[in-house]
């Protein structure tokens, strides 16, 4: 429905369309969603509820699969912040992209800021960053994206 809808629009030309629903509500846009990302049709797809963080609805509004059938769509680029700054930096980058669609992932629960240097702030735009290290070699590497990067930050201080 809507994401096609959307295609249609951005086909039309004049419109930079979005679309926003829970994630787990792609699987009713999938084809309309893959066919944007073959066609490299501009728009930008809000998706929200990306975890099990809020579970109120139960394992049908728990999304497990969406996020890596959409990251394996070719042309389809796929961001997941976990901050108000990387999410500034997502619809940035959506907004500019001109070759294709954005899906935006976002959770629906609270999330810590998290504390950036400058150049870390640098590398947000990058998609992946280091955001703790350790000196020397490192025994352990966590990688965290959306409201895991909180859970991966807080280990990490434990470990540490």
């Amino acid at each position: 429905g809507m994401t096609a809808i959307a295609n249609g629009l951005a086909l039309h030309g004049g419109f930079l369309p979005y679309t926003a629903t829970f994630l787990m509500f792609v699987e009713y846009a999938r084809n309309a969603a893959r066919m944007a990302a073959l066609m490299k049709i501009r728009q930008i797809m809000v998706y929200t509820h990306d975890s099990i963080g809020l579970g109120e609805d139960g394992p049908t509004h728990q999304p497990v699969e969406q996020m890596a059938s959409l990251r394996t769509t070719p042309n389809m680029s796929l961001w997941r912040p976990c901050d108000q700054v990387e999410s500034a930096v997502a619809w940035k980058y959506a907004i500019e992209r001109k070759d294709g669609p954005t899906a935006l992932i976002f959770s629906r629960q609270n999330l810590a800021q998290q504390d950036r240097d400058t150049a870390q702030l640098a590398n947000v735009a990058r998609g992946g960053y280091v955001l703790k290290d350790c000196d020397g070699t490192p025994e352990l590497i966590l990688i965290a994206t959306g409201s895991e990067v909180e859970l991966a930050v807080g280990a990490w201080d434990k470990l540490t």
